[in-house]
């Protein structure tokens, strides 16, 4: 069987991205050019930009979206001084408004309590946010309960 000719166009086969008998020719029109895959660095069909196939497109742009830590924090930022206005206009925003509040700082606990179990210190849990490791314990610090017992058993209440 001959080699394919590289300006022939041939169907690719359905099982997935980078199989069937276009690999050599996608290697050596390519190569002859260097450009190569912004996925997965093979070389480039004909007519293709950025991605060899189908599947690196997919994973190159699903890998494009993923937001920093830092961007998605300020984009918080952004939404909570907008819904923060708009809560000033009418009472019923105010309570919806209140409410994030209310499950925004029952996360941050819960975010807390995971980094002390996780072995931070207050201090350094301090540290990151600017205050003292005193302020720390005092946000973050969970009180012991005290089991005073039921009556019946005798223990001190």
């Amino acid at each position: 069987m001959a080699p394919p000719d590289a300006n022939e166009r041939r169907p690719r086969a359905k099982g997935g991205a980078h199989d069937g008998d276009d690999v050599s020719t996608r290697v050596q029109v390519g190569a002859a050019r260097g450009r190569e895959c912004a996925w997965c660095r093979s070389p480039l069909a004909p007519r293709r930009r950025r991605f060899c196939c189908d599947e690196c497109r997919r994973r190159g742009q699903k890998a494009e979206r993923k937001i920093e830590d830092t961007d998605y924090a300020s984009g918080v930022r952004r939404l909570v001084q907008a819904q923060g206005k708009r809560a000033g206009a009418d009472l019923p925003m105010f309570v919806l408004f209140a409410e994030a509040v209310d499950f925004a700082r029952a996360r941050l606990q819960d975010a807390a309590d995971q980094l002390i179990a996780q072995g931070h210190s207050y201090s350094q849990i301090g540290a990151a946010l600017g205050i003292t490791r005193q302020a720390a314990w005092k946000r973050f610090g969970r009180k012991p309960r005290v089991d005073a017992g039921t009556p019946e058993s005798g223990a001190a209440g």
